[in-house]
């Protein structure tokens, strides 16, 4: 199955997702909490804004109440880091470290198109994939990190993985449903 959601990733995404990896393996720690600080703030508010479109387009009502579970979750893994973050480093400012998320590295407009083209499959299936590599980066995180810092990113790691299987269940049931 993940094999099939990786072919929703251009050539050029995937090279652009990678060269993010690369970036992310040369980064402080202070840097790598930073950044999840701020990819946990674009990954809400990109959830939040696909609540919005899908509402337009779609009569399920489980697909932008999931969206927007995420969203608040997201938020709440923000709020997590930045407690860690404020722990170890005290009132020092976050890092602007100049990488753009990983979670979503897919353009709104293309997930947009997704929803109003009625690819709802598709668009979960990309939204699930880019779960389960931020599942893989923080699980990383954590066998390089100690402590705190390390038993922070093993739960955020879980969290995302619960957040693949809820989008897993919801593309299933839409896939039942015809949907």
């Amino acid at each position: 199955m993940v094999g099939a959601m990786e072919l929703k990733f251009s050539g050029e995404e995937k090279r652009n997702l990678q060269s993010i990896i690369d970036k992310l393996k040369r980064l402080s720690p202070q840097e790598l909490l930073s950044y999840w600080i701020n990819a946990e703030l674009d990954e809400a508010e990109t959830y939040n804004t696909l609540a919005e479109i899908v509402r337009e387009y779609s009569w399920d009502p489980k697909i932008p109440k999931l969206f927007e579970e995420l969203a608040r979750e997201s938020l709440e893994h923000a709020e997590l880091l930045l407690k860690e973050y404020r722990r170890t480093y005290g009132g020092e400012k976050l890092i602007d470290t100049g990488i753009p998320g990983i979670e979503l590295e897919l353009s709104m407009g293309e997930l947009e198109r997704y929803i109003r083209s009625g690819r709802l499959g598709d668009l979960i299936s990309v939204l699930m994939e880019s779960e389960r590599m931020a599942q893989e980066i923080y699980r990383c995180l954590a066998e390089k990190s100690s402590g705190k810092t390390r038993e922070l990113f093993e739960h955020l790691a879980s969290i995302e993985n619960g957040h693949y299987l809820r989008l897993k269940a919801l593309k299933e049931s839409l896939e039942e449903s015809g949907g």
